[in-house]
């Protein structure tokens, strides 16, 4: 097995990339046991949720995919996203202004507004359905090769090894204590020795080997059907929370054909919605447009800015889940309407777009993994919590910390992302497929909102500038949502940052746009795999 951080490696089996070694390892390992793509993406998955639990978890309220069946050649989209109890409704939650003073968290600044006792970020009444579990059981059941146990085991040896705590980790728990303390049994979970663990701490996470081994006894559809789902039921019952087994026992992830664009000769898949994709796609179809330029050119940093004000008013006005709200889908993915948003841009193609527009924020806490063999199979799978723990409520017995699902549909009635039984909640996620010609690409990142913004960058400088994965995910980058200022990474030559203030924009200096990206790809010529990103590669 081979293992690289921030480079690309390549393998003659498979290769899956991901933020961090152990559960790159993990992946690695199915590899080495006759396990194809599928069966390593679950495995990595699963053991993300084990070694990064303000990131993600078996209890996180999402997993979107694009993935390729190597025997088939198809493409399918996996939506695994969480859904609103059946019992919510739009005013459930008690809105009101902004606070006046003193610290402002997720609602104000995703949605211009307070929500009492934010119950819609914190506790029970944030969690709708968590969907990560059904969508790492669907990618094994539907596309795997091993036996479920088998995927089930990396991580029962990763909890009886004891899982490093790392800064990140640590500064999560930290910055949380507060919170955390709210729920006795996140408090028995997260603070060992009613304490924050330190940087360097081993922590044994209390109860979660019950639920990896009755998960790997009686299949992951326990979670929503069996004795874990009604734990989880119950728990939230108690605690005021609004989840039935009905709502439980009748999810399903959405398996479908992804959307489709193309960007130069290559043809983009992403997940449909409600998950970020249709954002990227909208993007590459307005940039294609244009001829191609360096991507060191300020006009190559100028164009995406300008280009991602248009992607960020049109993703703000109209997406939501589409079941529930009428999106222009069609339009939004058509070559015409992108030709037409980018005219004045097309006309004046150093002018700088100075409207106001309020945008709001973002919460970066999500993990991916990427994966590929020589089978011709191919994995993008973007998993997350929603914020740091999600909602913070860990079910007592089994140490399944819930995602908050709920707080990302606008607390606030009358839009086309506020709150309703059974509705999907819009995500900012990129998992993405490339094909080429020569390569399918299984492409995607962390990041919340900066997601988005990145990863139109990330595919020219893969098409355009013929960069592998490790180099376009390690490259600078640039962030800017429906309006400037622009960040721009730190990374970024001084000279290209007052190039772009020659030209008129407002740049502002950040440390990073966005988290670890992480590609993974299949050579269609030599049917080998290589892949790369800003975290670690393993390849077999």
């Amino acid at each position: 097995m081979a293992v690289t951080e921030g480079q690309q490696v390549a393998g003659s089996a498979g290769v899956v990339v991901a933020e961090s070694a152990r559960v790159a390892r993990a992946g690695g390992r199915i590899l080495e046991q006759g396990g194809n793509a599928f069966d390593a993406a679950a495995a990595a998955c699963l053991a993300c949720s084990m070694v990064h639990p303000d990131k993600c978890g078996v209890g996180g309220y999402l997993l979107t995919g694009v993935a390729i069946d190597g025997a088939s050649g198809r493409a399918w989209s996996i939506d695994a996203n969480s859904r609103a109890p059946a019992a919510a409704h739009a005013t459930m939650y008690r809105v009101g202004p902004l606070p006046a003073d003193g610290p402002k968290g997720l609602n104000a600044t995703e949605y211009d507004c307070s929500v009492r006792d934010d119950a819609n970020v914190y506790g029970a009444l944030a969690v709708g359905v968590p969907g990560q579990m059904a969508g790492i059981g669907t990618l094994h059941e539907r596309w795997g090769r091993l036996a479920w146990p088998r995927i089930v085991q990396p991580s029962l040896d990763l909890l009886a090894d004891g899982i490093l705590i790392g800064p990140g980790l640590a500064q999560s728990i930290s910055n949380l204590e507060d919170v955390i303390r709210r729920y006795p049994a996140t408090s028995a979970h997260l603070l060992p020795d009613d304490v924050v663990p330190t940087e360097g701490a081993v922590w044994h996470r209390p109860h979660m080997e019950r639920t990896l081994e009755r998960l790997a006894q009686a299949g992951w559809r326990d979670f929503y059907d069996g004795e874990i789902a009604g734990a989880i039921v119950d728990s939230l019952s108690a605690a005021g929370g609004i989840l039935t087994r009905q709502d439980m026992a009748t999810f399903q992830p959405r398996i479908s054909e992804p959307y489709a664009g193309r960007y130069r000769e290559a043809e983009i898949l992403g997940a449909i919605l409600p998950n970020g994709p249709i954002s990227v796609l909208q993007a590459l179809n307005m940039l294609d447009c244009f001829d191609k330029v360096d991507v060191d050119d300020v006009i190559w940093w100028h164009r995406m800015t300008e280009v991602l004000k248009l992607v960020w008013r049109d993703r703000l006005t109209y997406l939501a889940d589409p079941d529930y709200a009428d999106v222009p889908i069609e339009r939004l993915l058509n070559r015409d309407y992108a030709r037409g948003l980018v005219e004045d841009l097309l006309r004046f193609p150093q002018s700088v777009d100075q409207r106001p527009f309020a945008a709001g924020g973002g919460v970066p806490e999500t993990s991916h993994v990427s994966t590929a063999d020589s089978d011709g199979n191919v994995v993008s799978a973007t998993i997350t919590q929603g914020g740091g723990f999600g909602s913070v409520f860990t079910v007592p017995g089994w140490g399944i910390i819930l995602g908050h699902g709920m707080c990302r549909m606008d607390p606030r009635p009358g839009r086309a992302n506020s709150v309703a039984g059974g509705k999907r909640p819009l995500n900012n996620v990129m998992t993405m497929v490339i094909r080429d010609g020569e390569r399918d690409i299984a492409l995607g990142m962390p990041g919340g909102r900066r997601i988005i913004s990145v990863a139109p960058q990330l595919v020219s400088r893969l098409i355009d500038a013929g960069a592998t994965c490790a180099e376009a995910a390690l490259a600078p980058r640039m962030h800017v949502m429906g309006a400037e200022p622009v960040e721009l990474d730190t990374a970024a030559p001084d000279e290209l940052a007052a190039a772009l203030e020659g030209m008129g924009h407002n740049v502002i200096r950040r440390p990073r746009a966005g988290g670890h990206a992480a590609g993974a790809e299949f050579i269609r010529g030599t049917g080998t795999v290589c892949g790369g990103g800003g975290g670690v590669a393993v390849a077999v």
